[in-house]
């Protein structure tokens, strides 16, 4: 098991002025590297662009940042998972995941009837207004836990189907659950299945018995929706 819009012009931009914030100058190349780079489609055209989760963790630290993926798209306009990998990200650390699970959900339309690879895209993670969090400045005890992300307790293999282990089917699944303040999972769905109707019911029965230490949000274990995992079936 493994856990795991047309091709836009670019405007020559002039940069006139450029200073720091205190006014004195700056590294120009510091300043530019800040900036997300623009999305490359190769021609192709999404019409599905998730929207990706904003991870606890930045929101709780009030950042924001953006990350550039590249990936290839398979002939019916959909994102290969395995052939997703990040370019760059700003800040590093802390968007990559949440926009490698948006990416896979993404929708091109490709006409071109042929895999596109080395598409670039740019999935940008803004605070809104609301989202911004207050410092707190009480004394906390030695043992208090700001944050901490979800961690795997138990892994499962899940069962190979006999007819798809006979026919020599390999494929994986997507499922997408939440997890309870006590580390276990329910309302498991399936987002993705390929071949379909193959190996969805293995990934369901395997999906309801993993268990994860739950996240820890200003010392208190919290519920998580929406958590996405990946099974794989591959023979020998």
């Amino acid at each position: 098991m493994k856990s795991t819009a047309p091709f836009w012009l670019i405007p020559a931009i002039v940069l006139v002025g450029c200073s720091t914030p205190d006014g004195t100058g700056g590294d120009l190349e510091s300043s530019l590297s800040l900036l997300p780079p623009p999305n490359l489609t190769h021609g192709l055209v999404a019409f599905n662009t998730p929207t990706p989760l904003y991870p606890i963790r930045a929101q709780n630290l009030n950042l924001e940042g953006w990350v550039m993926l590249e990936f290839s798209v398979a002939t019916d306009g959909s994102v290969v998972p395995s052939s997703i990998d990040t370019v760059q990200a700003q800040p590093a650390g802390y968007f990559e995941s949440a926009a490698i699970s948006a990416a896979r959900r993404m929708r091109f339309d490709n006409s071109r009837n042929t895999v596109v690879e080395d598409v670039r895209w740019v999935f940008r993670f803004e605070l809104e207004e609301e989202q911004v969090q207050r410092v707190v400045t009480t004394p906390e005890p030695d043992n208090y836990i700001e944050f901490r992300e979800l961690i795997p307790m138990r892994y499962i293999t899940p069962d190979y189907p006999p007819s798809a282990r006979t026919q020599g089917t390999e494929g994986y699944v997507v499922v997408a659950f939440s997890v309870n303040e006590d580390g276990s999972v329910e309302n498991v769905r399936i987002v993705e299945g390929n071949p379909s109707n193959v190996f969805e019911e293995s990934a369901l029965d395997a999906a309801m018995r993993l268990r994860f230490e739950p996240r820890i949000v200003l010392n208190n274990p919290v519920r998580v929706d929406d958590v996405e995992f990946r099974f794989d079936w591959a023979l020998p």
